[in-house]
């Protein structure tokens, strides 16, 4: 049992989950999410997050609760200022 989980997975293809090992890992956890606190992370390449809201609606819908209401994205690789948020968000959602 759990209270809290810590997902990450980056965008792939057009801004999808991981679909070979990702995605059906989240599919079979996804109904049992309710009541849950859930922080979501990942990075994308292009586009402009339409993975990440579409993963954090899943979490919402499954009855989970966003940890600081929304995942953290990050273009490309982090820059000094993404990892000081990367940072905080880890210590935020590990609290």
């Amino acid at each position: 049992s759990y209270d809290t989980l810590i997902l990450g997975c980056p965008a792939m293809g057009a801004e999808v989950l991981e679909e070979s090992e990702f995605e059906p890992f989240f599919a079979e956890l996804e109904p049992n999410l309710s009541g849950k606190n859930i922080a979501l992370f990942g990075s994308y390449g292009w586009g402009d997050g339409e993975w990440m809201r579409e993963w954090e609606k899943r979490v919402t819908d499954a009855g989970g609760n966003l940890i600081g209401g929304q995942g953290l994205i990050v273009n490309d690789a982090p820059d000094d200022a993404a990892l000081d948020e990367c940072k905080a968000f880890g210590e935020s959602a590990a609290k």
